[in-house]
């Protein structure tokens, strides 16, 4: 982090993040090898995935504001490590924030396999620093969203919307954007950076 020092960052005050966790054999896939066997890497292959010690060392406490919300995208398997990455990020774990059910085109519930029960739906944290609950400009945001399922890892524009629902217009920042939004400074491999991390990057 020490590339960061001397150098005037933008500070934001919303911190919007689906990291590009890396599953190994977490998930089983759909999709078979030659031998009949589960194929666990298929879901890695949508995107280039970072360890979590990469994750944890993005320098995202410089760039936060003193009073300052992060709302992260975490699959269930991950809820250990995204508390890692939470803290290394300099906030504090308070709830989850929404969960997003995810419907067909039809608007049937999604099933997909899991190492236990089957899967439909995905969380994302909520975390904050410093006295960010006076941040709230309203207080009957709702937790569940219930949007169709689009291509791998994208997730609903309802949730950005709500953020800036329950938090309002301020400055904030999407990371591992995919699809760039209005409003919001993004940062990915797929997206214009508007910040440049690349040091800290595999």
């Amino acid at each position: 982090m020490n590339g960061l020092k001397g150098r005037k960052m933008k500070k934001y005050e919303i911190i919007y993040a689906d990291p590009a966790w890396s599953f190994g054999d977490r998930l089983r896939s759909s999709k078979k090898k030659e031998d009949g066997k589960m194929d666990y890497r298929e879901l890695e292959r949508h995107y280039k995935t970072m360890t979590i010690a990469d994750i944890c060392a993005l320098p995202i406490d410089e760039l936060t504001a003193e009073n300052s919300v992060l709302f992260m995208w975490t699959t269930d398997a991950h809820l250990e490590e995204a508390m890692k990455v939470i803290n290394a990020w300099g906030f504090n774990y308070k709830t989850i924030g929404f969960i997003w059910n995810k419907k067909t085109n039809k608007g049937n519930q999604v099933c997909f396999m899991g190492k236990w029960t089957m899967k439909g739906s995905e969380i994302c944290l909520l975390a904050t620093k410093g006295k960010a609950h006076g941040m709230i400009q309203k207080h009957n945001v709702r937790q569940l969203v219930e949007a169709e399922r689009q291509k791998h890892s994208q997730k609903p524009d309802e949730v950005r919307n709500r953020i800036v629902e329950l938090l309002g217009d301020r400055p904030r920042l999407e990371l591992f954007c995919r699809q760039p939004k209005d409003g919001w400074d993004a940062w990915g491999n797929e997206v214009e950076d508007s910040i440049d991390l690349s040091q800290y990057c595999i």
